[in-house]
């Protein structure tokens, strides 16, 4: 091999690591790559036949809690928020017998 392959094949054993971090999402506020996603619920209030599930999301940087509902964009929410779905979601699961 020449030379120039070998430092691509370093440049991407020195890069490996760091992907996960370069491909988070961005915050929609602080427009850092701190974006966690927290739970996918859906939404048993919801009416009609279409199915509504709500994402959730928390930025690590700026501490701000986001919601999604289907694929459309996130909206700013509370932790409040976020955990009322959460219970509220689990009292409406089927208890396995």
């Amino acid at each position: 091999m020449k030379d120039w392959h070998w430092i691509l094949v370093f440049a991407s054993i020195l890069i490996t690591p760091f992907l996960p971090a370069l491909m988070k999402a961005k915050c929609p506020e602080c427009k850092k790559r701190k974006l966690n996603s927290l739970d996918t619920l859906r939404d048993y209030n919801a009416e009609g036949e279409e199915r509504v599930y709500n994402t959730f999301h928390r930025c690590d940087a700026c501490l701000t809690y986001f919601k999604a509902v289907n694929s459309k964009p996130m909206t700013v929410s509370s932790h409040e928020e976020y955990e009322a779905c959460v219970r509220e979601t689990q009292a409406r699961q089927p208890v396995a017998p």
